[in-house]
């Protein structure tokens, strides 16, 4: 009896949380976070050493895989974190009273700014690699980037159909059809290593161009204009 009173006398002495303690753990886990991308990007999945990233990271092991405790969760968190801030400049909202070669355009080079960064390249061989032996791994990079994208990209077509600038067709498949002309031909060169030419801004405009004349010359109507 004494030793549960105790406890409960114990535990009335525990000083409560604060926010601005659970804001400095969220810190310390974006630190954490960074550090891990880092070391992930540099040496791949298979390369990195979780006991490598804890020591850089200065966490104690015992905290360190209480948080995380295999390779593939830290990996999937890293890749969440990243997934999250680039898609919010990739989404971010397009006028729709803007010409719709315009608003395509800056949508085009978003996209290629962030699907040709180095780190995304490198991401993205990563997952290709392990998604095979590491089946979510793709599911949630899926679930994370090209889905959001598309669904994003196909909200703003719904709205130019609405407005009359393109045809009437679904628009999770138009949007379907421009990421692929936008990320084909010579960005999936340069993606799997075979090309460079598409790292230029000059060559990336050309290439989001012709994208957009072969989208719009599908799926535009006279009230949208041509490229």
């Amino acid at each position: 009896m004494k030793t549960a009173a105790k406890k409960r006398v114990d535990r009335k002495r525990e000083p409560s949380r604060s926010r601005s303690d659970l804001r400095l753990e969220e810190s310390r886990v974006a630190e954490l976070l960074d550090i891990a991308s880092q070391v992930f990007l540099a040496n791949g999945f298979a390369g990195a050493s979780m006991n490598e990233i804890a020591r850089l990271s200065n966490s104690s092991k015992t905290t360190f895989y209480a948080r995380f405790p295999t390779k593939e969760k830290l990996f999937i968190a890293v890749m969440e974190r990243r997934m999250d801030t680039v898609l919010g400049e990739v989404t971010a909202p397009l006028p729709a009273q803007s010409p719709i070669d315009i608003a395509l355009k800056e949508y085009g080079t978003r996209f290629l700014r962030f699907a040709l960064s180095d780190d995304q390249i490198a991401l993205f061989r990563i997952i290709s690699m392990e998604s095979v032996r590491f089946p979510e791994l793709g599911e949630r990079f899926y679930e994370l980037g090209p889905k959001r994208g598309q669904t994003f990209l196909a909200g703003y077509l719904q709205e130019q159909i609405k407005l009359g600038h393109l045809l009437k067709d679904n628009p999770w498949t138009m949007a379907e059809h421009l990421v692929s002309l936008l990320s084909g031909g010579p960005v999936r060169w340069t993606i799997l290593g075979l090309q460079t030419a598409t790292r230029t801004r000059e060559k990336q405009q050309e290439h989001i161009a012709g994208a957009l004349k072969v989208f719009l010359r599908a799926y535009g109507t006279p009230a949208a204009g041509r490229v």
